[in-house]
């Protein structure tokens, strides 16, 4: 083959691959573009009490659902328990049937339980409840959830392949005589801090029959006793009998001394009130090391001068004694040898 022929093979082969790339791209940017998107409107229906009914009672909400991909799909919604994860704030949807005193799913119906939504369009689902007239008072939880329907087309199949669940948290709150308690657990400063910020953390235990939205701010007196910041912690919800972690931090950077960190919470229907405290060290310990240090190298300076004066002071007045007793002494020869010559004479 010459190198002209050779050159030819080598631009074919180069122009091929490049469509093949080009081809495989605008594929996988269609792939893309086909990705189902769903979002469940609102994400919490209940949470600040105000859908609750009576037992016996029947009642309906609706959530939406919309469909924000550029394609049509079909929607399958259905009601489940859920339970929260590890963290105390990530609902956790259970897919088998559960009785226990906070469940909802049987005593709920949605409809319809299965629609096709076009792009970017929206649609109603009709939640109805119907609370057992035995039903304890307190909080009942569940999840609307929503996910793509079965694929009809192989097509449908690998557009699909990219999918997601969403849901609607419910709260719903029985009418009666309910117990509201919680404390406040584990309330952490480190014992010393150089410098801030400083990081804190406490433990919210709930052991009331319904779910808390409480109001909790975090105040800091100095070694005086005097107030001199309050920090405002972002509210959550915690479930009944699901402890919760709260961590914040205190952005005073320089401090000197004992702190003292008390929270107050407020929570419940009746606006109830814990407070809790505890006791930390701010200390820039290598800044007041070196002021140490400074202070001592001072007081070393100073001593020694003081020192090094009072030794010449001494030695100065030393030295005025010895010549004074040696002119002492000069001035009685002196007279001695007076008193000789004046025999003589």
């Amino acid at each position: 083959m010459t190198a002209q022929n050779f050159k030819k093979s080598a631009l074919i082969f180069l122009s091929l691959l490049l469509v093949g790339l080009a081809l495989w791209g605008t594929k996988q940017i269609q792939a893309q573009s086909k990705t189902i998107s769903l979002t469940a409107i609102p994400p919490r229906l209940g949470d600040t009490f105000d859908l609750r009914a009576a037992p016996g009672e029947v009642i309906q909400a609706t959530v939406r659902i919309k469909n924000t991909s550029d394609q049509p799909m079909p929607i399958e919604s259905s009601f489940q328990n859920f339970i929260l994860s590890d963290d105390g704030m990530t609902p956790i949807p259970l897919d088998n049937e559960v009785s226990n005193r906070w469940s909802l799913s049987s005593w709920v119906t949605i409809s319809p339980k299965n629609q096709i939504l076009g792009a970017r369009q929206s649609a109603v689902v009709n939640v109805v409840i119907n609370v057992p007239k035995d039903a304890l008072p307190g909080g009942h939880y569940g999840m609307v959830l929503h996910q793509p329907g079965a694929a009809t087309s192989k097509e449908e199949m690998s557009q699909s392949s990219i999918s997601q669940r969403v849901g609607t948290l419910i709260y719903l709150m029985v009418e009666g005589e309910i117990n509201e308690e919680a404390f406040i657990r584990d309330f952490n400063f480190p014992q010393f801090s150089e410098y801030g910020p400083v990081p804190f953390s406490f433990l919210v235990e709930n052991v009331s029959d319904i779910h808390i939205h409480p109001q909790i701010g975090v105040e800091i007196y100095n070694l005086l006793g005097q107030k001199i910041d309050t920090i405002n912690i972002e509210t959550q919800n915690v479930f009944p009998f699901t402890p919760r972690t709260f961590k914040s931090q205190w952005d005073r950077v320089w401090g000197i001394g004992r702190y003292k960190a008390r929270i107050v919470m407020s929570y419940g229907l009746e606006n109830k009130l814990v407070i809790a405290q505890t006791y930390f060290w701010l200390v820039p310990i290598k800044i007041v090391i070196s002021i140490v240090l400074v202070i001592l190298a001072v007081i070393g300076i100073f001593v020694a001068v003081r020192r090094h004066l009072i030794h010449r002071k001494d030695y100065n007045k030393q030295k005025i004694e010895m010549l004074e007793r040696e002119i002492e002494q000069l001035q009685a020869n002196q007279n001695q040898l007076d008193k000789q010559q004046d025999k003589k004479e």
